[in-house]
Order: C-alpha cells, then sequence, then structure tokens
C-alpha cells in the first residue's frame, strides 16, 4: 500500500469536512438575529462542534498514514499514547486498504480536490491566502494554473 498516497486521502476526507464545518458555520452567522428558538441555536452550535471533531479526527488519520509518531500525535490531542494508538490505530489501516483497493479512487479523489480547490478559490482572501492556486490537488498533482 502507498501510504503516502493514502495520507493525501485522508487530507482530502479532512479538507472535505473542513468545508462543510465552514459552510455551517456561516449558517450559524446568518441565523444570529433570527427568531430561532434557544434549543435551535444550541442544536445547531453541538452539531458544528461534531462536525470540526470530524476534521480532526480525519487529520490524525492523514498523520498516522503519513508515519507520524504516536507520541508526537498523542502530545498535539493532549491525549495519552496508548488511547490514540488504540482509537487511530487499526481504523485507519483498515480504511486505507479498502480505499487502496478501490480502482476508482484515484480518479474519484482529484475530481473532488478539484471542487474543493474551487470552493476555496471563491472564498479565499488576497491578504489572508496569497498564492495558494490549487491547495488540494496539490495533494495528488502539480497545481494548476490560474489564467
Amino acid at each position: 500500500m502507498d501510504f503516502a498516497r493514502q495520507s493525501a486521502e485522508a487530507r482530502l476526507v479532512a479538507a472535505a469536512h473542513a468545508r462543510e464545518v465552514a459552510d455551517f458555520a456561516r449558517g450559524i452567522v446568518g441565523d444570529v438575529s433570527s427568531s430561532a428558538t434557544a434549543a435551535d441555536r444550541i442544536r445547531a452550535a453541538r452539531r458544528l462542534r461534531l462536525l470540526s471533531l470530524q476534521v480532526l479526527n480525519w487529520t490524525v488519520r492523514a498523520e498516522v498514514l503519513s508515519g507520524e509518531s504516536w507520541a508526537d500525535l498523542a502530545s498535539a490531542l493532549g491525549r495519552d499514547e496508548d488511547a490514540v494508538r488504540e482509537e487511530f490505530g487499526a481504523g485507519t489501516v483498515q480504511w486505507a486498504e479498502r480505499n487502496d483497493a478501490d480502482p476508482n479512487r484515484a480518479d474519484l479523489s482529484e475530481a473532488e480536490a478539484q471542487v474543493l480547490d474551487d470552493w476555496y478559490a471563491a472564498h479565499a482572501e488576497e491578504v489572508l491566502d496569497p498564492g495558494h492556486v490549487a491547495p488540494v490537488s496539490a495533494l495528488f498533482t502539480t497545481p494548476r494554473e490560474t489564467p
């Protein structure tokens, strides 16, 4: 198995979840002066937190597949090394093996990366994001040139 490729695939999943977090957070901002109930606002905030945890989990999986040490991962998470290995070890490798066995995965990933790049470009700000042309596609290919 190509662990570098599978790490890139996991980063792609993390990026897709990050897009979902950003879009959902935008909705919360848009509803800040609405007549939503307290329960609705709390549920939305809880959902945002859960979506954010998906970004974290897939980021950790990507780092596991890239060969980052369990000690470094545990330190970054503020958790015990054995607990982190138990949570992310076997399941991450099993996901990567299934993903690696999919003959269509490369094409699908590159297409999804392009969609995320387009989303990123639509939301990028020159001052905050200089020089990032195709940050997600760069996981799999040479970044495309801008016209």
